[in-house]
């Protein structure tokens, strides 16, 4: 599980009779949105990060201190952290990520959900689909055309063409490859967005976290620290 850094808010000022809203205000690049909880369940953000002028990850790390425990079932998780958002302030237009392990018989079975606080939503990837790859929201559409097989180029004679693609082999990816391309697919979007007339969501430094059967690990995570400015 990956996640950049970066919080932006939309900023509203009101001059006489006209208002002006700029959107995508950058905030901070030391915003955390990836989380661990105990029994190594990982919850990831996206979307709305704030709840009435109160970053989101306050509300995420109090909903896992309150909410779970060493021997939480998993499953539960999802369902928890919507009803969790349902009494907030106000319901974020947020989603998030839930990912971890659960003993099945004999055996370690990976869990990932996909989940939306406003709408309720819970969408269950692994193991009810079985994907292997990458499972990324938030800004979408960088990684998007990355990935996607199915863009068309004109062929010059009123036609389409589809464009060359080139899979990425995430069956065959090691731990290593597995980190390096979650650091890939922020960077790559931070990047892009810096030359694109956009709102620059997302950058700061990008927070990795490894789950494993039987540990979990941060690979990077941002630490407090005093500047001596």
């Amino acid at each position: 599980m990956a996640s950049d850094s970066r919080l932006t808010i939309n900023n509203t000022e009101t001059v006489g009779t006209q208002t002006t809203v700029t959107v995508g205000v950058s905030q901070t690049d030391t915003n955390y949105k990836t989380f661990l909880g105990k029994g190594r369940i990982g919850i990831s953000t996206f979307g709305a990060a704030m709840i009435q002028g109160v970053p989101i990850s306050g509300y995420i790390e109090s909903f896992l201190n309150e909410n779970i425990a060493d021997d939480t079932d998993i499953d539960a998780v999802p369902q928890l952290l919507i009803q969790y958002f349902q009494g907030t302030p106000a319901v974020p237009d947020a989603g998030f990520h839930v990912a971890g392990y659960k003993k099945v018989a004999n055996q370690m079975q990976q869990k990932i959900w996909r989940c939306f606080a406003a709408n309720q939503a819970i969408h269950e990837i692994v193991p009810a689909v079985q994907q292997i790859g990458a499972l990324w929201n938030g800004e979408e559409d960088v990684l998007t055309r990355v990935l996607n097989q199915q863009i068309h180029i004109s062929n010059g004679t009123g036609g389409y063409n589809l464009m060359p693609n080139y899979d990425v082999p995430f069956h065959t990816f090691t731990l290593q490859d597995m980190i390096d391309f979650a650091v890939y697919a922020i960077r790559a979007t931070s990047d892009t967005m810096r030359f694109q007339l956009r709102a620059k969501t997302v950058g700061g430094p990008i927070d990795v976290l490894l789950i494993k059967p039987t540990e979990a690990t941060w690979i990077s995570r941002k630490v407090l620290t005093k500047r001596d400015d």
